[in-house]
């Protein structure tokens, strides 16, 4: 519910959140049924945080986790080799 004499503006709005400030200086952030009331820092460290994510959705998920390394000399078959 809005304080008495709180007004929102739209600063961006998409298919499926928006984000508007409040009079009061509060940032809200509506994402389906839930909003979020942050602050403007929060929300930028929200923002930097969901661009890495989306980044990070466009590696390749084999890039994600290397497999693991075949055994060496000093941890493995003699001579360094893998061996089956």
């Amino acid at each position: 519910m809005l304080g008495q004499g709180c007004c929102r503006a739209v600063l961006a709005r998409g298919p499926c959140a928006e984000v508007t400030r409040c009079s009061c200086g509060h940032i809200h952030l509506a994402v389906g049924p839930v909003t979020l009331r942050l602050e403007e820092d929060v929300l930028r460290a929200l923002g930097h945080t969901l661009v890495e994510a989306i980044q990070q959705l466009e590696v390749p998920r084999e890039a994600e986790s290397p497999e693991p390394q075949a055994p060496t000399a000093a941890h493995g078959a003699p001579g360094g080799g893998w061996k089956q």
